[in-house]
């Protein structure tokens, strides 16, 4: 049960954060994390 928990935890927060990085990304609008961010 833990396992399953764990693995639906670990979705929705990698998803939360890939949300906020995308903004920070976007207010930031500079090239170089930009590029950074499409080579990670």
């Amino acid at each position: 049960m833990s396992k399953q928990y764990n693995k639906a935890e670990k979705r929705s927060r990698r998803k939360s954060y890939i949300k906020r990085k995308q903004a920070a990304v976007k207010t930031k609008a500079a090239s170089k994390t930009a590029a950074k961010a499409q080579a990670a």
